[in-house]
C-alpha cells in the first residue's frame, strides 16, 4: 500500500511539474531580434545648453487655485523661439489657454490620421527649505560634471526640448512628413492639465481630429529595478492609474476638555482612518503577468514559472510584491491618508474632524465603488465619505501593446538603445495623457531616458538633472520614432502576446 501511494504522488508530482513547464513555455514572449540602423547625428553639448536656457525660465505651476507666474511662461516661448527658427517658421503654433503650445507640421497626405506628441512646460515649486542641499542652483541651468542640473530637466522640459531639437534637425534635412504631426505642450501638467493638455484635447476634439497614436511622458529605461531582471527594460505605459480623494468627516458633541465623552471627533476620525488602513483593497497581478510574459527569457526562470503558473503561485508572488511600495501599488488600488485636520484650543472638545483618504485606482475599480467601499468599510454613521469632484477620475483606457503604435514604439527603442527589453507597464501617476484617450485607441507613455534608481530619487526632489549624454540620445530617439511615425503605416515589429487570460 505505501508503495502504491509513492507511485500515485510522483505520477501526480511529474503531472503538476509537466503543467508547469508548459505554461510556462506558452507565457513566454519571445525577443525577436530588430534591424540595426545608424543613428542621426546629434551634438549634446548644444541640446544641453538649449536645456539649460529653457530651465532658467521658473515655469512654475503651484498649488491649484494660485495663478502661475505668466512671463516665466512667455520667456520660455521666447527662448523656443530664438532656439527653434526652422520649427517657428515651417510648423503652426497655437497658444492655447494662457501658455499652452500646440505646434502642427503638416503631412502631405491629409487623409492619414495624425499623431501627437506631449510634453509639459510646468515645473513643481523647490522647497525654500532644501534650498541649500542643491549641489547649484535649481533654477539656474548649471552644466557641470557631464550632467544638465536644475528643475525640470528630468521632469520634463528634457522631452519639450527633444522634441523640438528632433524637429528642427529633420527640418534641416527637408523632412516632409507624410502623417500630420501635432505637439503638445501643457502648461499645468503638476497641477492637472485642466489649462492644458485638457484644453488641448477639447480644441481638437471640436476640430473633429482623432490621432493614430499618442505619446506621452511615461516609464524609463532602468536596470536593477525589477525583480529578477538585470537587463535594462524600457517601460511603456499603456495605462495610468485613476484618482480618488475622500473627504472623511467625524462630528461629536463639542464641549470642555475636561468632561469628555467616551470619544471625541478626532477619535472617531482616527477609528475610521485605521479600519480604512487595514482594509487595503485586494492585489490583482494582472498588470504585473502583462511585464513579465514581455519580458521572456530576460527574467529568472523562477519568476517566469511563478508568473505563468498564477493558479499555483500567485499567493507567494502577492506576498513578495506586497514587499515594494512600487511593486505593491502595481497590483492593487492604493489607500493614503494625505491631510488631517480637527480641533481650535487644546482644552476644548471639537465639534467635528476631517481627513483626506486618497485612492489611485487600478483600471477595472472605478470611483463609485470606491468611495461606497469606504462607506462600507468605516460603517460609522458619525462619519460622512464624500468624494473631492476636482480630485476623481476614473482609471485610463488600456492600449493593446500588440497595437502598431506599441510595436513601432518598442523597436525604436531597441534600435536606439541596444540591449534593452520593452515591456507594457501601468502608469501609477498621473499624466497629461489621460486627456487625450478620447481622441486615439493608441495613447502610450514613455520617455527615452536610461535612469537608475538615484535619477528617479531626484525627480520633484534635491538635485534633479539629466545626464547630457543621455539627452543627446533622447533626440537621436525622436527623430527616428517621428520617421517611422511620420510614414502612411507606423512600421512595426510582428510580435503576438499570449492570448492566455489574466491570472489571479
Amino acid at each position: 500500500m505505501p508503495v502504491t501511494i509513492l507511485i500515485v504522488v510522483l505520477v501526480l508530482l511529474i503531472f503538476l511539474i509537466a503543467i508547469i513547464l508548459i505554461r510556462t513555455s506558452a507565457f513566454l514572449r519571445p525577443s525577436e531580434p530588430v534591424a540595426p540602423v545608424e543613428l542621426p547625428e546629434v551634438d549634446p553639448d548644444f541640446v544641453a545648453n538649449h536645456l539649460a536656457e529653457a530651465i532658467r525660465c521658473e515655469t512654475i505651476s503651484h498649488l491649484e487655485g494660485t495663478p502661475a507666474d505668466l512671463s516665466a511662461f512667455r520667456e520660455l516661448r521666447r527662448v523656443l523661439e530664438s532656439q527653434y527658427p526652422r520649427v517657428h517658421a515651417s510648423l503652426e503654433r497655437e497658444i492655447i489657454s494662457d501658455a499652452t503650445l500646440l505646434y502642427t507640421w503638416r503631412g502631405t497626405n491629409l487623409e492619414l490620421p495624425p499623431v501627437l506628441f506631449c510634453a509639459h512646460l510646468d515645473v513643481v515649486p523647490v522647497d525654500p527649505g532644501t534650498l541649500d542641499q542643491w549641489e547649484h542652483p535649481p533654477f539656474a541651468g548649471i552644466i557641470a560634471d557631464d550632467y544638465i542640473w536644475g528643475r525640470g530637466t528630468f521632469d520634463v522640459k528634457c522631452q519639450v526640448i527633444g522634441l523640438l531639437e528632433a524637429a528642427e534637425l529633420l527640418l534641416k534635412q527637408n523632412f516632409r512628413p507624410e502623417r500630420t504631426i501635432f505637439f503638445g505642450f501643457g502648461q499645468d501638467e503638476e497641477i492637472g492639465g485642466e489649462k492644458g493638455a485638457k484644453q488641448i484635447a477639447a480644441h481638437l476634439a471640436e476640430r473633429g481630429d482623432r490621432f493614430e497614436a499618442v505619446l506621452d511622458e511615461g516609464g524609463v529605461i532602468t536596470q536593477g529595478i525589477i525583480p529578477g531582471i538585470e537587463n535594462p527594460v524600457a517601460m511603456i505605459g499603456i495605462a495610468e492609474k485613476g484618482s480618488l480623494s475622500l473627504r472623511l468627516k467625524a462630528v461629536a458633541k463639542p464641549g470642555h476638555s475636561s468632561t469628555p465623552g467616551k470619544t471625541t471627533a478626532i477619535g472617531i476620525l482616527a477609528n475610521a482612518i485605521t479600519r480604512l488602513e487595514n482594509h487595503p483593497l485586494p492585489a490583482r497581478l494582472d498588470f504585473m503577468r502583462i511585464i513579465y510574459s514581455a519580458l521572456g527569457g530576460a527574467v529568472s526562470p523562477t519568476l517566469q514559472a511563478a508568473f505563468a503558473n498564477t493558479w499555483l503561485f500567485g499567493r507567494f508572488l502577492k506576498r513578495k510584491l506586497e514587499a515594494s511600495p512600487t511593486t505593491n501599488a502595481s497590483i492593487r488600488t492604493t489607500t493614503a491618508v494625505t491631510m488631517v485636520a480637527g480641533g481650535i484650543k487644546d482644552n476644548l472638545l471639537p465639534a467635528s474632524a476631517e481627513a483626506i483618504a486618497n485612492f489611485r485606482l487600478l483600471p477595472g475599480d472605478t470611483v463609485e465603488d470606491l468611495a461606497e467601499y469606504a462607506r462600507l468599510v468605516i460603517n460609522d454613521p458619525r462619519v460622512t465619505v464624500v468624494p473631492v469632484p476636482e480630485n476623481a477620475w476614473e482609471a485610463s483606457p488600456l492600449t493593446s501593446p500588440e497595437g502598431a503604435a506599441f510595436q513601432s514604439l518598442a523597436t525604436t527603442i531597441r534600435q536606439v538603445f541596444p540591449g534593452a527589453e520593452t515591456a507594457p507597464y501601468l502608469v501609477l501617476g498621473a499624466t497629461d495623457a489621460r486627456h487625450y484617450a478620447g481622441l486615439s485607441d493608441q495613447v502610450l507613455r514613455f520617455t527615452p531616458l536610461v535612469s537608475t534608481q538615484d535619477d528617479l530619487s531626484r525627480m520633484h526632489g534635491i538635485n534633479e538633472r539629466v545626464h547630457v549624454g543621455s539627452l543627446g540620445r533622447m533626440v537621436q530617439f525622436y527623430m527616428l520614432l517621428i520617421d517611422a511615425w511620420a510614414g502612411g503605416e507606423l512600421k512595426r515589429n510582428p510580435v503576438e502576446l499570449p492570448t492566455e487570460a489574466p491570472g489571479v
